[in-house]
């Protein structure tokens, strides 16, 4: 059975729901408390000992590549003054085997896929969306961790998955079900994308988490552009016709954060977890509650 080594994590969006920060600085760099989205995102991928990951940058993105990169100046001052934990906060952003590739034409995420085929080749891969944190307590299994150990135990591409209901259906691409096991895990049988609630296969969502056989690759290439895209669930739908695609829930909380009240959401419950100034947050909190 084939393991699972490398990750794409796409990253060249324009960001356009955060204007005017995303003018100049890309959206995968906007900071959850003091960590940037993509760092949380690459981080999930060490729950699975994946450490080879390709991002997908559009053109003068420099910045995310500076951040995963060395800093010799900061590194050697942190250093030379002692502040040990402050050297390691900065050390942890470059212990990833990180290759970086242009998407130069915005053909949408399939195409940034396939930016990232001279990497994957035909191997398996885990596909990471740069909108979506998925935190995962130490009790619970990481997403990423849930797909790979389906991938790795039936040897087909599986997708996450979650409920959703109402007018929230038809903002996601939308799963059928065929069976389910007792572990929860899906057989896929359609996909459709951002139905009506009239016609939605089920309530069950696909999300940014994905881990994708080798062939997916190949079969990218062969379609036909809808406009100025190719789309990934022409490949999911078609894996699914052949009963090759499961899905699979997972445990823990996701933040979109690429919507302005989810990104704020994930700042306040992350500022509460946090052990440098959670007990201050819950203060404020309490506070500004009794004005509202």
């Amino acid at each position: 059975m084939n393991k699972v080594k490398k990750a794409i994590i796409p990253a060249a969006g324009l960001g356009t729901r955060f204007l005017p920060i995303t003018k100049a600085v890309p959206k995968p760099m906007l900071s959850v408390l003091d960590k940037p989205t993509i760092q949380f995102i690459a981080e999930e991928l060490l729950a699975v000992g994946i450490e080879d990951i390709v991002i997908v940058v559009s053109p003068g993105s420099d910045v995310i590549q500076k951040h995963f990169g060395k800093a010799d100046d900061l590194e050697n001052r942190l250093l030379s003054d002692g502040k040990k934990k402050l050297l390691d906060i900065a050390l942890a952003t470059r212990k990833f085997n990180v290759t970086f590739v242009e998407q130069k034409i915005p053909n949408g995420l399939a195409g940034a896929i396939l930016c990232a085929e001279p990497f994957v080749k035909d191997e398996p891969f885990a596909l990471l969306l740069g909108d979506e944190l998925l935190y995962a307590e130490g009790n619970e299994t990481p997403c990423i961790k849930r797909l790979v150990d389906v991938f790795e135990k039936t040897g087909k591409s599986v997708i996450a998955t979650m409920e959703v209901f109402g007018d929230d259906v038809s903002k996601y691409g939308n799963i059928g079900i065929k069976s389910e096991d007792e572990d929860g895990v899906m057989q896929v049988s359609k996909i459709v994308e951002k139905p009506s609630v009239n016609e939605a296969l089920s309530n069950n969502a696909i999300i940014g988490r994905y881990v994708l056989s080798g062939e997916v690759m190949g079969m990218l290439k062969t379609l036909t552009p809808k406009g100025n895209e190719i789309y990934l669930t022409d490949v999911l739908d078609e894996l699914a016709s052949r009963g090759d695609l499961y899905a699979s829930g997972f445990e823990g909380t996701r933040y979109d954060v690429g919507d302005k009240l989810g990104y704020v959401k994930a700042n306040v419950e992350f500022a509460l977890r946090s052990d440098e100034i959670g007990a201050e947050t819950v203060a404020f909190i309490k506070e500004l509650a009794e004005k509202l």
